[in-house]
């Protein structure tokens, strides 16, 4: 009987000792720095903003590496996120708790896995999808949710359409990316800068408002405002919905103000007038656009802002009649939620004097508005670094 109690006993010391070493914090962990493994989640490294921010953070990630600090950190890219819920699952079965996360959710359906993290007490920073707004466990756990201020980008759009001559109730064609909370909140901020609703607060955190005779009532907005149907962020979408909205149009019914939500689809639009075969609606738009947007820091686009159409040869076609401004919020701050994370691990940094939402534990990125002239002032400046 007494053999029997100390063999039970030995296998609850045994399982006891295990479960201590499954999600010990701090200690040293195999191929750590001394304190642990940081993770950072991202898409696998491809192409336009999100692929950039996912190149951008390799590299910080490389040279934190290098320096030799307490902590090591691991890049895990995901193709969809049926992968990186994946990827989170095998961290959490990990035997050593992980000493933070740094995540950029593939899309909402990870979000069951990221709560898993915050259950787990693993110090957690959100970067641009974020999953706050619709779990309060997150909210409630994790350190900052860092993401673009599409506001701010909507707003800006507006407020460099007036500064370059929109007077209230012309006509404005839109271009939405989605349907998604992004696209809303670029319209939402568009259209309450023209209304007075809502300030552009820029890059250097100066207040812009409307001038009074220069706002736009309600009625305005409805009737000056033509959105077409989503793009879903093609290019080639863009392509064809500009192709029908300038098919048969006129200088006198054009409109002067193009807001598109994205780069690419004002590249859509360049590319579909660069074409012999639309040589007459090229000419409507050169004698008639004013402004066209983008939104992103696409570095084509940057490379049609800095030529003009008589240095252009073969390349895309450049309107030198139409400014073109991309308000962008650079791919390279997934950069700083990396640093965010170290400073919170290495020097107890709470990371609340970034908070630009206090209440939300929010940081919106301000979007630079880049045109030719910001450009050419602005291209050696790493904090306007742009992506291809």
């Amino acid at each position: 009987m007494k053999k029997r109690i100390a063999v039970v006993l030995g296998l609850v010391l045994a399982m006891s000792l295990v479960a201590g070493n499954l999600w010990a914090g701090g200690g040293q962990q195999a191929g750590g720095g001394g304190q642990g493994i940081v993770y950072v989640f991202g898409p696998t490294p491809d192409h336009g903003w999100t692929g950039s921010a996912s190149r951008f953070a390799q590299e910080k990630i490389n040279d934190l590496n290098a320096a030799g600090g307490a902590y090591t950190y691991v890049y895990r890219g995901a193709g969809n996120p049926d992968d990186q819920i994946r990827q989170i699952e095998n961290m959490l079965a990990e035997s050593r708790k992980p000493a933070g996360v740094v995540i950029q959710a593939s899309d909402n359906n990870v979000q069951a896995a990221v709560e898993k993290i915050a259950q787990a007490n693993i110090p957690l920073i959100l970067f641009d999808r974020l999953l706050d707004g619709t779990s309060p466990l997150i909210r409630e756990k994790m350190l900052i949710a860092m993401s673009a201020d599409n506001y701010a980008i909507g707003a800006g759009a507006a407020y460099y359409m007036v500064e370059k001559g929109l007077t209230p109730g012309e006509a404005i064609w839109e271009l939405p990316g989605d349907n998604s909370a992004v696209s809303v909140e670029r319209s939402t901020g568009f259209r309450e800068f023209l209304t007075g609703k809502f300030a552009f607060v820029d890059d250097k955190g100066q207040s812009h408002t409307i001038a009074a005779d220069k706002k736009w009532t309600d009625a305005q907005i409805a009737s000056g405002i033509t959105s077409s149907q989503v793009a879903n962020w093609s290019r080639d979408n863009a392509k064809s919905y500009f192709e029908s909205y300038i098919t048969g149009k006129t200088p006198q019914t054009l409109s002067k103000w193009l807001f598109t939500q994205d780069d690419e689809f004002a590249m859509g639009i360049l590319e579909l007038l660069q074409t012999p075969a639309k040589a007459n609606e090229r000419a409507v738009f050169e004698s008639t656009v004013k402004v066209l947007t983008g939104c992103g820091g696409l570095i084509a686009l940057y490379d049609v802002m800095g030529r003009t159409k008589a240095t252009a040869g073969n390349q895309i076609y450049q309107p030198d009649t139409v400014a073109i401004m991309s308000p962008t919020c650079r791919p390279g701050f997934f950069v700083d939620a990396i640093q965010f994370m170290d400073d919170y691990l290495t020097k107890g940094d709470k990371l609340t004097q970034h908070y630009t939402i206090p209440e939300a534990k929010r940081f919106h990125e301000p979007p630079h508005l880049v045109d030719t002239a910001s450009w050419a002032a602005n291209k050696n400046n790493p904090s306007w670094r742009g992506f291809d």
